[in-house]
């Protein structure tokens, strides 16, 4: 009998550490963006305009500061970060609607005509390998060019 209860006494101890590792791997990939994700901004064009640019900061309680653009498939796009604080290096991300992206660091990150139309996804961040800021400024500027102007 006193075998049953050791293999009762075992398996729940398993279970609670079973339980606690999971629960402190959770917390630390959520620790990772230092709190709540922040919605993305939408950049907005003013009528008839091609370009737009929106000065934006990147501080530990949001690393990775994200936007949304609505385009359509046969424009051109071109996104580029440009550090405002000295010193900084930055990196960037498109995520298309379809969920595949593209990316790499700072300056001009896509230069493309695009095969989707939708909400494309910018992310811009620090990049690692040049600089290690807690904060920083950086303006993101995008300019879509109609297929219709194009031609």
């Amino acid at each position: 009998m006193s075998v049953k209860g050791n293999t009762a006494y075992s398996f729940a101890s398993s279970a609670v550490l079973v339980s606690a590792l999971l629960f402190t791997m959770a917390s630390a990939c959520f620790a990772q963006t230092h709190g709540k994700a922040v919605a993305p901004t939408r950049i907005r064009f003013t009528t008839g305009a091609i370009s737009a640019q929106v000065r934006g900061a990147f501080t530990p309680a949001n690393e990775r500061v994200r936007y949304v653009i609505k385009a359509t498939k046969g424009d051109h796009m071109v996104i580029n970060i440009i550090p405002a604080t000295r010193g900084l290096t930055m990196a960037g991300t498109v995520k298309f609607p379809s969920g595949q992206g593209d990316g790499g660091p700072g300056g001009i990150i896509i230069n493309s005509d695009l095969e989707e139309t939708g909400d494309f996804t910018v992310e811009v961040s620090q990049h690692t390998m040049g600089s290690n800021y807690k904060t920083g400024n950086f303006i993101l500027e995008v300019v879509i060019t109609p297929q219709w102007l194009r031609n």
